[in-house]
């Protein structure tokens, strides 16, 4: 109950930020083609837009996929939201809260200690 109260609070923060200070559909004219996107990953700006514009990717997920925008140390995390929004056909359309979820997602993961590893592979003979 705590933790969901605190997530709905830090929820409501960044909505009141984002309404408050919105990032302006300008902010594309600043790109050249050499301007990295994802800076895990080393991705620029052109990767993308030749992702969507010969590769045909059509959501911020298939560009991720075909760029590994978003899929360095981060998870997307810092570059999702501008891989998105370059992911959309009309620049003036920001992406919807659907389109971030699906370039967000991904698998729950932990390492795993390879003694651990072993004695399950032991247990399975």
């Amino acid at each position: 109950p705590t933790l969901l109260r605190r997530r709905a609070r830090q929820r409501a923060l960044a909505d009141l930020l984002r309404a408050r200070h919105p990032i302006p559909a300008a902010w594309r004219d600043h790109l050249t083609a050499d301007t990295l996107v994802c800076r895990c990953e080393e991705v620029p700006a052109e990767a993308i837009t030749e992702a969507v514009t010969d590769l045909g990717a059509a959501d911020a997920r298939t560009v991720k996929l075909l760029t590994r925008a978003g899929m360095g140390w981060c998870q997307g995390r810092v570059c999702g939201y501008a891989v998105a929004c370059l992911a959309r056909p009309d620049a003036a359309d920001p992406p919807s809260p659907a389109d971030l979820l699906a370039a967000a997602k991904r698998p729950l993961a932990r390492p795993v200690p390879l003694g651990m590893l072993a004695a399950q592979d032991r247990r399975n003979k």
